[in-house]
């Protein structure tokens, strides 16, 4: 019992507030999965795995569909009963409270009395912020689960050997003779949507600031205002470029591109004037010559060494030789101990696009083979990304 209570006053008071900066707080959190793992007994593990992930899952979104978790923060987010959120959303209080309950279980709502709940941070955040119930809808039901479930079946007709062909995955050996992944997300445009959700959640929360990163200043030095300063190649919704935008707000209209596939554009809503919209396959030449730097986060990772060698060729068919840089934003995988995050990505990669995640000697081989060069590679100290800064070879 001494344990107990030594390790009960430890953790009494700490939350994701206790922390210096967000490097800090994931170290933590390794330590803490830690020695969770080591005080659970391997049945405590594949029950997690197989009966409370996925019982959660179709809890939350369940309450999320209900819309409990909007009702809840529009009705400021302060401690209700199964019965007052049922009557908020017009829905069963008995299933309500079954659904809560669990939630509160695993520590994802605050059961403050009997049958009397207050929100989490997470849960708050499900109510108020537009994105993050995707990554619980089709995101996870028609691409994460369906593929993650198909991976053994894939590998076992292969005889397990390591994909690299991006038509020959899961995604064709499950759904049929799509080009790609991304073809098969574009589909349908409820997966389209929810896919660009999670990726613009995964950007914000996920991933360090390629703006706190890169010193970005250096982009704006003898900048020729005659074409485009920085060019988001798959940029999706121009997440990353409204992060340079917050940083330098005095740069002219029309400076930033995003570039992407028709489909994932049309999703796309833009009001910021300094942001515009260029359709563009990246198979394919870059049609904007000469821009100051081409930022490219997250979409070679996707890609095994052939195709992302030409996607690497085509952007330096753009590039002005003295002028113009190429910026890749990507996890680098440490080669002793990679963090569970780093791992999980790979394991993302190999499911759904044939690919995988790079350690820093890969990614100056894969970048020399296309004909540049890394000049720097700038990154936080602890961090899992970094960018990758290319010129011209």
């Amino acid at each position: 019992m001494a344990a107990l209570g030594r390790l009960s006053a430890t953790l009494r008071d700490i939350d994701s507030n206790s922390f210096a900066d967000e490097d800090e707080r994931l170290f933590a959190e390794d330590m803490l999965l830690g020695a969770l793992a080591r005080v659970q007994s391997p049945w405590d593990i594949a029950w997690n795995h197989n009966f409370v992930n996925a019982t959660t899952h179709g809890a939350i979104k369940s309450l999320i569909d209900a819309g409990v978790f909007t009702k809840w923060a529009e009705n400021g987010s302060k401690p209700e009963t199964s019965t007052s959120l049922a009557k908020m959303t017009d829905t069963d209080p008995i299933l309500i409270k079954r659904l809560v309950r669990h939630l509160a279980s695993h520590n994802l709502l605050v059961e403050t009395e009997e049958d009397t709940y207050e929100p989490s941070p997470w849960a708050k955040t499900l109510g108020t912020d537009q994105a993050f119930p995707s990554i619980y809808g089709a995101f996870y039901s028609d691409i994460i689960s369906v593929m993650s479930n198909g991976l053994p079946s894939f590998l076992k007709e292969t005889g397990f050997k390591n994909p690299t062909d991006s038509k020959h995955g899961v995604i064709q050996h499950l759904q049929g003779p799509y080009e790609s992944v991304f073809e098969y997300i574009v589909a349908d445009p409820t997966r389209s949507k929810d896919f660009s959700c999670a990726m613009e959640c995964h950007s914000r929360w996920n991933m360090t600031a390629w703006t706190d990163a890169y010193p970005t200043d250096i982009l704006l030095k003898d900048a020729k205002l005659d074409r485009p300063l920085v060019v988001d190649v798959g940029g999706n919704k121009g997440h990353d470029l409204e992060k340079f935008w917050l940083k330098h707000p005095e740069i002219p209209d029309g400076s930033l591109v995003i570039e992407d596939l028709p489909g994932i554009l049309s999703e796309v809503e833009i009001t910021n004037k300094a942001i515009l919209k260029q359709p563009y396959d990246f198979f394919t030449p870059q049609p904007l010559r000469g821009a100051r730097a081409y930022l490219v986060h997250k979409v070679l990772h996707d890609w095994s060494d052939e195709p992302a060698i030409k996607i690497l060729k085509n952007i330096a068919g753009g590039m002005e030789k003295g002028y113009s840089k190429l910026l890749i934003h990507e996890n680098l995988v440490e080669t002793v101990r990679p963090s569970r995050r780093t791992t999980a990505s790979d394991m993302i990669m190999l499911t759904y696009t044939t690919a995988a995640e790079r350690t820093e000697t890969e990614w100056h081989k894969l970048v020399n083979a296309a004909g540049l060069k890394i000049v720097k590679i700038w990154k936080q100290p602890t961090a899992l990304d970094g960018v990758i800064e290319v010129d011209l070879a």
